[in-house]
C-alpha cells in the first residue's frame, strides 16, 4: 500500500538517506520499488529534487542510483536545464561538472563534446566576473550563500582556502563579509575558518565586527585571541561602531515577520521552529529549524520566495500531529540564540545564512513570572496528561544508560518493575542528563505561560522546583518508556500486564 502522506523537508532528507543506505551496492535500481513508495506519494516533488541536487557534490554518495533517482523525480526539460548551470556555472566544482555531464550525456540529444569543453577548458578558475554578482545577490538571498558553502565544502581543505583568498583579494567590505562570516561561524576550529577569520578582520566590514564580536560568547577558548586580534584590527580600520542592525534592516525593509512558531519539546528536547517573513507581494521566506536541549540548533532548511500557499502547506506537514505554539519574534529570536550558544562552533552553516531573516527583530526577556505551590496529587496527575508528554518517553537506543536498563528489564518479571525502576532510575538520568529534563520542564513551564495556560505554567515551575515530585515525574517516563518499548516489540504478553498495573 502506497504511504500518501506528504512528508515535510526533513523527513524527505531522511528518505532519501535511507534509501541510499538499503540500496547501498545495488545496481538494479528498477526492482526496488518497495523503497521509493514515501518519496513517489510526495505531490510537490520540487523539495526531493532540490535536496538530491545538494548531494552531487557528497563523495560517499552512489552517483549512479543519484542518477536514477533525479531521472524519477526531475521532469526532463527541468533536469537539462538545470545540469546545464551546472556546468556554466563558473563556481560549479569539477566533480559536479562531470556528473552533469555524465547525466546529459544519457538524455540530451542536444549535447556535444565541442560545447561542453568550453565550459571544462580552465577547470581551476574559481574565481571570474560572475563571483560579484554571486555575492551581490547572496545578501538577499540566504540560498545563494548556501550554495556557495555548499560548493566550498565539495573542495578539499586546501582548494578552499585558496577560493577563500581569493574572494579576499578580489573584494571587500559588506558583500565579502556577508559570505565568509557563515564560513568562519561553522568551521571555526578549521584552517579554512581561521583563514575566514583572518580575511574578516582585513574586510573593512561592520558585519565582520558584528559577527566576531558575537562569536566571543560561543567560540573555543583558544580561538578567542585572535578573534579579539581581528577586532582590533576592524577597529583601526575605523569600524568602532556595530551598525550591522541598521544594514540588515535595510536589506529586510521590504518585507515584515508573517509566521513564528515552535513545539514543545519531544522526549529527546527536539523542537520544531518556523521562521517567516512575507513582502507586499504576500511571497514568503521560509525557514524551518530543528533545535534541541543537547546540542542547540541541529539542522535547517529554508525556501526563499514561495507563495502564502506553499507556506501553510508546508507548515501543516512539518507540525504533523504536533501542536505548535505561535510565538512573538524577539521571544522566539531569544530561544534561538540560547539554542546558538548550546551549538557553539558546531553550528550548521545553512542556519548561519538563514538567520539573518532575524537580524531587525530585537530579542525580548524570556520572563516567567510563576510562583511555587505545593503539588496536590490532582495537580500532579494533570501535569502526567499535559499533550506534550505523550512524546516524552525513552526508546530502545536513547542511551548506554537506558540500553543497559532494558537488558535488565527483560530479565525482570512485570510484577518487579517498579522495584527496578527505583533502582536504576539515577543510572538512567546521572546528573547530567537529570539537569537537561529538569531544564525542559522549565522551560514548557516558559512556553505554556506564552500560550496563556497559566494553570499549566505554574503546575510545572513547581515540579520545576519540587526534587520529590520530579523524580516519581521522571519515573514516570520510564514507566511510559518500558510500555512503548514492549508495545514496538509487539509483546502482547508484556504489553497487557503493563496495562493492569499502570495505564489507567
Amino acid at each position: 500500500m502506497t504511504d500518501k502522506l506528504d512528508l515535510n523537508p526533513f523527513e524527505i532528507k531522511a528518505e532519501i538517506a535511507n534509501i541510499f543506505q538499503k540500496l547501498n551496492g545495488v545496481k538494479d535500481f528498477e526492482n526496488y520499488e518497495i523503497h521509493y513508495r514515501k518519496l513517489d506519494s510526495q505531490n510537490d516533488k520540487s523539495v526531493i529534487v532540490k535536496l538530491l541536487f545538494k548531494e552531487i557534490n557528497n563523495n560517499g554518495m552512489n552517483k549512479e542510483l543519484l542518477k536514477f533517482l533525479l531521472l524519477r523525480y526531475c521532469s526532463h526539460d527541468a533536469l537539462v536545464e538545470r545540469l546545464w548551470n551546472i556546468i556554466k556555472n563558473n563556481m560549479s566544482s569539477n566533480q559536479s561538472k562531470i556528473f552533469a555531464l555524465d547525466l546529459l550525456r544519457d538524455i540530451d540529444t542536444n549535447w556535444t563534446y565541442d560545447e561542453c569543453d568550453r565550459y571544462l577548458d580552465n577547470p581551476d578558475e574559481l574565481v571570474n566576473s560572475d563571483t560579484k554578482k554571486i555575492l551581490n545577490n547572496a545578501i538577499a538571498n540566504p540560498e545563494v550563500q548556501i550554495d556557495f558553502l555548499d560548493f566550498l565544502h565539495s573542495l578539499p581543505e586546501k582548494d578552499q582556502i585558496i577560493l577563500l583568498q581569493s574572494l579576499g583579494e578580489d573584494y571587500s567590505e559588506n558583500e565579502l563579509a556577508n559570505m565568509v562570516i557563515p564560513v568562519f561561524l561553522s568551521m571555526s576550529d578549521t584552517e579554512t575558518g581561521k583563514k575566514a577569520l583572518e580575511i574578516l578582520g582585513n574586510s573593512k566590514s561592520p558585519l565582520a565586527y558584528h559577527a566576531l564580536k558575537n562569536s566571543l560568547n560561543f567560540i573555543d577558548e583558544n580561538l578567542i585571541p585572535s578573534v579579539k586580534k581581528n577586532l582590533s584590527i576592524l577597529k583601526l580600520s575605523g569600524i568602532r561602531e556595530d551598525n550591522s542592525h541598521e544594514f540588515y534592516r535595510n536589506i529586510l525593509k521590504d518585507t515584515k515577520p508573517y509566521k513564528f512558531c515552535i513545539t514543545y519539546p519531544d522526549g529527546h528536547g527536539n523542537q520544531a521552529v518556523i521562521v517567516s517573513r512575507i513582502n507586499e507581494y504576500g511571497r514568503i521566506q521560509f525557514v524551518a529549524i530543528v533545535i534541541d536541549d543537547y546540542k542547540g540548533v541541529r539542522d535547517c532548511f529554508g525556501f526563499n520566495d514561495i507563495s502564502q500557499f506553499e507556506c501553510n502547506a508546508i507548515i501543516e506537514r512539518f507540525y504533523r500531529g504536533q501542536r505548535a505554539l505561535e510565538l512573538k519574534p524577539g521571544i522566539l529570536k531569544s530561544i534561538l540564540q540560547n539554542s546558538e550558544k548550546l551549538s557553539g562552533k558546531h553550528m550548521p552553516y545553512e542556519y548561519v545564512c538563514w538567520k539573518n531573516l532575524l537580524a531587525d527583530i530585537e530579542p525580548e526577556e524570556l520572563n516567567l513570572n510563576c510562583k511555587i505551590h505545593q503539588l496536590s496529587k490532582k495537580d500532579f496527575e494533570n501535569i502526567l496528561q499535559y499533550d506534550f508528554t505523550d512524546f516524552w518517553f525513552l526508546n530502545s537506543s536513547y542511551s548506554d544508560e537506558f540500553e543497559e536498563f532494558i537488558k535488565i528489564l527483560n530479565k525482570t518479571a512485570p510484577e518487579d518493575y517498579e522495584k527496578i525502576i527505583d533502582e536504576n532510575l539515577e543510572k538512567v538520568f546521572y546528573d547530567e542528563e537529570y539537569k537537561i529534563w529538569t531544564e525542559r520542564i522549565l522551560h514548557v513551564s516558559l512556553l505554556k505561560h506564552l500560550a496563556g495556560e497559566e494553570t499549566a505554567a505554574q503546575n510545572l515551575y513547581s515540579l520545576y522546583n519540587d526534587k520529590e515530585l520530579t523524580r516519581e515525574f521522571l519515573k514516570n517516563i520510564i514507566r511510559k518508556s518500558i510500555y512503548e518499548y514492549y508495545f514496538a516489540q509487539n509483546n502482547a504478553e508484556k504489553v497487557s500486564a503493563i496495562e493492569k498495573m499502570w495505564v489507567k
